[in-house]
């Protein structure tokens, strides 16, 4: 528990929320009533321990099937079937199957968190599980070839999911980010990533093959209305040099003011990933010159992995812009060996991992370098069997 407490926390939604997070403020308090709230706590924790201490596997085995055990009694109680240590309980889970399974586990235990929130009443912006709940749903969204599970935009703060019981302000979160200038953004680009996976799956179905004229328009529908958001985004997001880390400044960054321009790096990694994967989706085999544009954000995306530093979880953040940029690549090793060196999991700084994500880009590679032309990833997905999942 205190591995839970003191690290594994921090990391759920953003790297190095240290200060004041609801999971630490309003989360961990809940466990003392509640066996299914604490037995995924521990599991959790010790199952991110095992990645580095092998004798904590079974702990976490153990006390993952104690806090199935303990959800599924729980949910023939309306009242406590509707509390928030039931719903994050289920989150946990959905956590530690992300970490710790090769399977697609993780979205059954993803679509029970959803019944749970309709339950409750729908999404409401202002609950922080719903907020934890939507970074899970668009990101899973984005790697398993479907649409978001909830419908809307319900994770965007335009009132119409506000709780009308809940008077006090949007507590800052993470902590670092003055103003909600990150989280405001980069939920406005969780809009565009959601119509993004949308329209994947349809280009991947078989009306989407029989109307590619209908795939092409809502791509530059999405293209154009992406890049005029950007051009309205804050300067200190748009503009940021990737060499911001060693520019001359008149005093030293604070850690809260270092960590928000790490998090405005990760937001136009993103933003980049974006542009790749429109791209992809109109055309998956490479068969046309690579647009300046795609170009230019694998360039971006490269530049700022190399320049952010290691040991500090910061690469949580880069996971999906990186993975973007591998399956842009075509046969480029120097390209590869970087993406392939920030992927890999650092155990110690980050709960989650990128591993079966770097196994599909090496058989995409691999596939690449032998036939000597381009593959669609997903395709490559679907033929291995190879269940990714990425956080955003």
């Amino acid at each position: 528990m205190h591995h839970f407490i003191t690290f594994c926390c921090r990391f759920l939604a953003y790297s190095n929320d240290n200060e004041n997070n609801p999971f630490q403020e309003d989360l961990i308090p809940l466990a003392s009533s509640s066996p299914a709230l604490l037995y995924s706590m521990t599991a959790l924790a010790a199952g991110h321990l095992s990645r580095s201490q092998p004798q904590h596997v079974i702990t976490a085995a153990n006390h993952y099937s104690m806090a199935l055990r303990e959800l599924n009694s729980t949910l023939s109680d309306p009242i406590v079937a509707r509390a928030d240590s039931t719903l994050g309980a289920c989150l946990l889970l959905c956590v530690y199957e992300i970490c710790q399974s090769e399977s697609s586990l993780w979205l059954e235990h993803l679509q029970g968190a959803r019944d749970l929130i309709l339950f409750r009443g729908g999404p409401k912006t202002s609950e922080y599980l719903t907020r934890f709940f939507s970074f899970l749903d668009i990101s899973g969204s984005l790697s398993s070839g479907g649409g978001p599970l909830l419908q809307g935009n319900y994770w965007v703060d335009d009132g119409s999911n506000q709780d009308p019981n809940q008077n006090p302000p949007r507590r800052r979160w993470p902590y670092y980010d003055v103003g909600n200038v990150v989280t405001n953004h980069f939920h406005e680009l969780m809009v565009f990533m959601a119509k993004l996976s949308r329209l994947s799956a349809l280009s991947m179905s078989d009306l989407g093959a029989q109307q590619p004229h209908e795939i092409t328009a809502q791509a530059t529908e999405i293209h154009d209305d992406l890049l005029a958001w950007w051009q309205g985004c804050p300067p200190a997001l748009r503009d940021q040099s990737n060499d911001w880390r060693t520019q001359a400044r008149p005093r030293k960054l604070t850690v809260a003011e270092t960590l928000e321009e790490e998090a405005f790096s990760s937001t136009k990694s993103c933003k980049d990933g974006c542009i790749i994967y429109m791209n992809h989706i109109l055309d998956p085999l490479g068969q046309h010159p690579q647009k300046q544009e795609v170009i230019e954000a694998v360039a971006d995306i490269l530049e700022i992995a190399k320049e952010m530093p290691r040991g500090y979880g910061l690469e949580m953040g880069l996971y999906w812009g990186l993975f973007m940029a591998g399956i842009a690549i075509y046969n480029d090793p120097v390209a590869e060996d970087l993406i392939r060196a920030k992927l890999k999991a650092d155990t110690d700084s980050n709960i989650y991992h990128a591993d079966r994500a770097l196994d599909l880009l090496e058989a995409l590679w691999k596939r690449q370098h032998q036939c000597i032309r381009k593959f669609d990833w997903r395709q490559v997905q679907v033929q291995m069997g190879i269940h990714i999942f990425i956080l955003v």
